[in-house]
């Protein structure tokens, strides 16, 4: 990380430095690696860099801004970061039944339509309002960036619309799988087939993205995973994300059948014969992973690699029947964590850290709220592989900031900060968001975007989507017009 020293003060005989924008009188939580907390602090900001953090009164003397924002006593902290999101199937939310195991159509003996019918009917313009809906709603909820996990056919439109937005997003090559999976979905998506040649011809692609080190748009390589790739494919893809500096991102060790298909195919636990493959290491960040075995979490903790958690589909699927979970313990030995909402069921952005403190808590364990703002924050910036300029507030990094209000019910009495934003007020008090240092949220709505133009986008694109795929959504209660 590209360090900048905070400018001589008067006092040291140098006149206060000049700086674009300036954050003042705010509870700054920094998350830098001493964690510091500026309960009366400031934020300077040259263009899209951080270039002075601490006291008001300290930083107002370094520096001279051109603007300052005052953050009013409020909370600010770095922009959470979505670890793992479908962007492309976010407009699913109340047309995919929230029944994980819904019954058949008694008339034609089938199950209701679902996200294979979904990905199946996808059009480029409806990926583009999906991502689109997706993004403004993230950061209208203090998340300045996500992963796309490599499930959008038209990478292209993810990309646009996260810019068009103004947040970050890291892309993947598309549906990246060689084999038949246990859920059958390789060998379902009609765009998208299980075949060695396309995924040879698709690996690395979107690497280009890289190229500009400004760009909001960048890539990383994404395998689908839980056992839908080979061992070639998978090392394939390991070595392009070594040799490239990203991260390789995939679905891994999501409930008990999948696991079991992996360890029938290698003879032993999948991330145990992952270990021995020399596939695993601090550049796999790796999602859900609810079922791990004992002699699985020397492998993890020790390869460095990050988890997306998912503590709502824990939850949703019945998961915590089948394996208690092992978050806890595996984040307390060292193990980076982050969120990933992985696909809008029945929750929201900034969510997932509430379920995540009350299955530590059902369990017998203790996940405190300074760690969920870790895992939001730091954990999503080295899940993306972006710690070096992400995820903290500190000279040099990236200016992705968030402002939050007090003036809510949800934010009283506010003696405990860190607690009351995490746990209580969650989304709720995000005031101010910037990403790069420009203003893309201010006073809770969209700075310079018609966000009822974006809804009305979305909600067309849903409604073409329902009816090519045959969905009837809205609740089983009587309709009297």
């Amino acid at each position: 990380m590209a360090q900048t020293k905070p400018a001589k003060t008067e006092r040291d005989g140098g006149a206060p430095a000049p700086c674009d924008l300036m954050i003042v009188n705010g509870y700054v939580l920094s998350m830098d690696d001493k964690r510091n907390v500026y309960p009366d602090g400031a934020v300077a900001i040259t263009g899209s860099r951080i270039v002075d953090v601490g006291p008001t009164r300290l930083v107002t003397a370094r520096a001279k801004a051109r603007r300052t924002i005052d953050a009013a006593g409020g909370a600010v902290h770095p922009g959470y970061i979505d670890g793992h999101y479908h962007a492309t199937l976010h407009l699913t939310r109340g047309a995919v039944t929230d029944n994980p195991k819904p019954p058949a159509d008694p008339k034609t003996g089938k199950p209701p339509a679902g996200y294979i019918d979904w990905f199946n009917a996808l059009t480029d313009e409806d990926e583009y309002a999906s991502a689109l809906m997706a993004s403004v709603e993230m950061v209208l909820n203090g998340f300045t960036g996500f992963i796309e996990p490599g499930t959008a056919f038209e990478p292209d439109a993810v990309a646009s619309a996260a810019e068009d937005v103004g947040i970050r997003a890291s892309v993947g090559d598309p549906f990246l799988w060689d084999k038949l999976d246990p859920e059958g979905m390789a060998s379902l998506i009609e765009r998208a087939p299980a075949d060695g040649k396309r995924v040879e011809r698709e690996l690395g692609r979107q690497l280009k993205r890289n190229r500009d080190p400004d760009a909001l748009a960048r890539a990383h390589v994404a395998l689908y995973g839980i056992g839908s790739a080979t061992e070639e494919l998978t090392r394939a893809a390991k070595s392009l994300a070594d040799a490239n500096g990203v991260v390789l991102a995939q679905h891994q060790n999501f409930t008990e059948e999948d696991v079991e298909f992996d360890t029938k195919r290698f003879g032993r636990h999948p991330l145990l014969h992952m270990a021995e493959m020399g596939v695993l290491g601090r550049n796999c960040t790796f999602t859900h992973m609810n079922v791990i075995h004992d002699d699985e979490v020397k492998p993890v903790v020790d390869s460095g690699l990050s988890i997306v958690w998912h503590p709502g589909n824990y939850m949703f699927y019945g998961i915590s029947g089948q394996m208690k979970t092992r978050m806890p313990e595996l984040f307390r030995a060292g193990t980076n964590m982050s969120f990933g909402c992985d696909v809008a069921k029945v929750w929201a952005f900034g969510e997932l850290g509430f379920l995540a403190y009350l299955i530590a808590r059902e369990n017998g364990q203790f996940l405190p709220s300074e760690s969920i703002l870790e895992m939001f924050t730091r954990g999503g910036a080295q899940a993306m592989g972006r710690l070096q300029d992400l995820g903290s507030l500190e000279p040099g990094k990236r200016a992705d900031i968030v402002i939050r209000r007090n003036d809510l019910p949800d934010a009283q009495p506010n003696l405990d900060v860190v607690r009351q934003l995490t746990l209580i007020s969650r989304t709720k008090s995000v005031d101010t968001v910037l990403v790069d240092g420009k203003i893309v949220v201010r006073n809770g709505r969209m700075a310079q975007m018609d966000e009822a133009a974006v809804f009305a986008r979305g909600q067309a694109s849903a409604k073409r989507m329902v009816e090519r795929c045959g969905m009837k959504p809205g609740t089983i209660w009587p309709k009297v017009e």
